[in-house]
Formats: C-alpha cells, sequence, structure tokens
C-alpha cells in the first residue's frame, strides 16, 4: 500500500480544452494552482480523490491526480518541477495558438519561488570506454563488444 502524500492538491486536465486545472474550495476546477483546495489528512486526501474520480466518470476532467506541494507565505509550491511547469504554463509562448496568460501575479510569484528552488545539476560523465572520441554513457561492456566485432571483422 502507497502512502500519500500529506500535503497535496488535486490536479487534471480538463476534457473541453486540456487545459491544466486544480480543484478548488467550491469543488469547482480552476486554472489556478492558488485556488487549489490542500488536503492535509488522509480523509482529506481520499475525499480529493473520490471527487477526482467522479468528474472523471462525468466527463469533465482526464487524469485527476494528486501533487505534493509546499505551503509558502507566497502561495503553493509544487515539489516536483514538472508539476511547477503545468502550474505555470508551457515555456515557449509564441508558438502555441491559442494560449492564454495565467492570472497577473501567479505566473510571478510562481517564477519567483522557483527561483530559490534547488540549482540544476549538471551532467556527470559515465567512466568507461569512449567510442568515436565521445565519452561512454550507461554501458561499461561497449568497448569490449566494439572490440569484438573488429576482431571478428
Amino acid at each position: 500500500m502507497s502512502k500519500a502524500p500529506t500535503v497535496c492538491v488535486l490536479t487534471a486536465n480538463r476534457l473541453r480544452d486540456g487545459t491544466v486545472v486544480f480543484l478548488d474550495f467550491e469543488g469547482a476546477w480552476s486554472e489556478t494552482l492558488v485556488e487549489g483546495l490542500v488536503a492535509r489528512s488522509p480523509d482529506e486526501v481520499r475525499a480529493l480523490r473520490d471527487r477526482g474520480s467522479y468528474d472523471a466518470i462525468r466527463s469533465i476532467v482526464v487524469d485527476p491526480y494528486l501533487i505534493e506541494v509546499h505551503e509558502t507565505l507566497s502561495g503553493l509550491l509544487p515539489i516536483r518541477y514538472r508539476e511547477r511547469v503545468r502550474a505555470t504554463g508551457p515555456s515557449v509562448l509564441d508558438d502555441v495558438p491559442g494560449y492564454r496568460e495565467p492570472a497577473a501575479g501567479q505566473r510571478q510569484g510562481l517564477q519567483e519561488r522557483l527561483a530559490y528552488a534547488s540549482p540544476p545539476r549538471e551532467p556527470q560523465p559515465v567512466e568507461g570506454p569512449q567510442m568515436h572520441g565521445m565519452p561512454g554513457v550507461g554501458n561499461p561492456d561497449l568497448g569490449a563488444t566494439h572490440d569484438a566485432h573488429a576482431e571478428a571483422a
């Protein structure tokens, strides 16, 4: 049995237009994370899951699921980077037909909080044989296989 997150919000995509939505206090689906209903207990988590399943069966939303969030002074901050991107919208705005900016303040506030998130990690080279002057990636036996093919030829 999996352990449910202790502080979470229910999110989904609206079936009508695919927009990312969050279940709010009134039981409606809001386009802003700021209005999302936060579940802090197992009973509240269960109620959110039930409501998401109910609305999915009624074809209001698609694929409802819980996301873990931090409650900060400036609002809710998703823990996973994927959910931060979903909450703020696409990173390429000019090429998305029909895209509307999130409510004023929501995008800026989330971007400010993202600046304080953990910095991206640098890729670490994998030790091992090189192929065509490129560092080995993932399979340490790649060089042995390459040598075996060379001997067979």
